[in-house]
């Protein structure tokens, strides 16, 4: 059984508990073992490491460590986090002196980073980990007559030469899930755009605007609803349609593990259905059978 350690980070865990519950009860089910990576801290994603590179490199640096110390690799089901993550790993990896530089901090907590651990995203994990093929035969009560927009988020798919392993292709996991689980991926435009969330500590209009702009592509598509994978991008696609400014019709954005853990029997309670800010109600009815 692959086993993994799991770096919660610092939005999911407080804003998203239910991404980080579906993520433990999917995967397990599957057969792929998931254990918290305690005593962590923050990357440091995006404004850290925009401000100061030696904090960046620590802040990463301790958690690589942290989980080689576990002897198990690392699933950070954030982007932000899983990009923060293997771009920290690839630059201790190809600098030695700033390798040795964070490994004098971490001696401190008796830790050192020897480059032995690997960083995956949750979409890493189903492209690597598990086949298309097993996911279908593991599927027992699957949608029907559902068209699902996939959001994919910057961090996850960008940039593909130093943290992703997609060799530059457009990804298309998220897509392939939804039509092994029954349901229809729908072609929108913008679809690889930003969701507007980094934007937010600087320009709370402007990432609103980016968020709405998305959410509007996807309905002219014709989507019932959005499957994340991504904390921040779940949060802002459902936050800007709170405003009113997109009209009362709200449309359910759900983490992929949410999505998929009906279609495997698991029990929405386990998934964190309740916690979503927009009814997944759309999106459950599809399912051909019964509600677990």
């Amino acid at each position: 059984m692959k086993e993994y350690v799991l770096f919660r980070g610092c939005v999911t865990p407080v804003r998203l508990p239910a991404y980080e519950a579906a993520t433990i009860a999917v995967l397990e089910k599957l057969g792929i073992n998931i254990s918290p990576l305690n005593n962590t801290n923050c990357c440091g994603a995006q404004y850290i490491e925009s401000l100061n590179e030696n904090a960046f490199l620590a802040l990463g640096g301790r958690i690589l460590a942290l989980a080689e110390n576990e002897g198990k690799d690392i699933l950070a089901i954030c982007g932000a986090c899983a990009g923060s993550l293997k771009h920290v790993k690839m630059l201790l990896d190809r600098r030695k002196r700033a390798r040795a530089d964070v490994n004098s901090l971490l001696d401190r907590d008796g830790l050192q980073y020897t480059r032995k651990v690997e960083v995956k995203h949750l979409l890493d994990v189903f492209e690597q980990d598990l086949t298309l093929s097993s996911l279908e035969s593991a599927i027992t009560n699957p949608y029907t007559n559902i068209r699902l927009a996939a959001h994919y988020g910057c961090h996850v798919s960008r940039p593909f030469d130093d943290m992703n392993s997609t060799s530059g292709k457009v990804p298309t996991i998220i897509d392939s899930i939804i039509r092994v689980a029954g349901g229809w991926p729908v072609k929108y435009e913008g679809k690889f755009r930003c969701c507007g969330a980094p934007l937010l500590a600087m320009d709370d209009k402007l990432a609103s605007k980016v968020g709405i702009e998305k959410i509007r592509s996807i309905k002219e598509a014709g989507a019932e609803g959005i499957v994340t994978a991504c904390a921040y991008c779940n949060i802002q696609l459902s936050q800007v349609q709170l405003g009113g400014r997109l009209g009362k019709s709200r449309m359910p954005v759900i983490t992929l593990p949410q999505f998929l853990g009906p279609s495997l029997g698991i029990l929405d309670e386990e998934l964190g259905m309740h916690m979503n800010r927009i009814s997944p109600s759309r999106i459950l009815e599809s399912l051909t059978g019964v509600r677990y």
